[in-house]
């Protein structure tokens, strides 16, 4: 199993591995030992079959959607705060 975890984080490192053709992928593979089954679900771009050998059960992942920015919230905040000039004007007119 390590071999596998192995051979895809070199994958992910090394452009050219990313990159090479069936038979390069293929004598790459035999060379770390990765199992047959394991092998062939790389060279066919398997995700779903490698996942459930690698890490088998369920898989769940989450995305979160950015906040929606509320044009009016922001209007409020940069207004600036005229109770207290009015407040100040009206004290001094008394």
């Amino acid at each position: 199993m390590s071999n596998v975890i192995d051979f895809l984080a070199r994958m992910g490192a090394e452009a050219d591995l990313r990159d090479a053709g069936t038979e390069a992928l293929a004598r790459e593979l035999a060379e770390a030992n990765v199992d047959g089954e394991l092998a062939a679900a790389i060279l066919a771009a398997d995700g779903d079959t490698l996942r459930e050998r690698v890490a088998p059960g369920t898989y769940y992942s989450i995305q979160l959607d950015r906040e929606k920015e509320d044009p009016e919230q922001d209007e409020k905040e940069e207004a600036p705060d005229n109770d207290g000039a009015e407040k100040s004007a009206l004290a001094h007119s008394a």
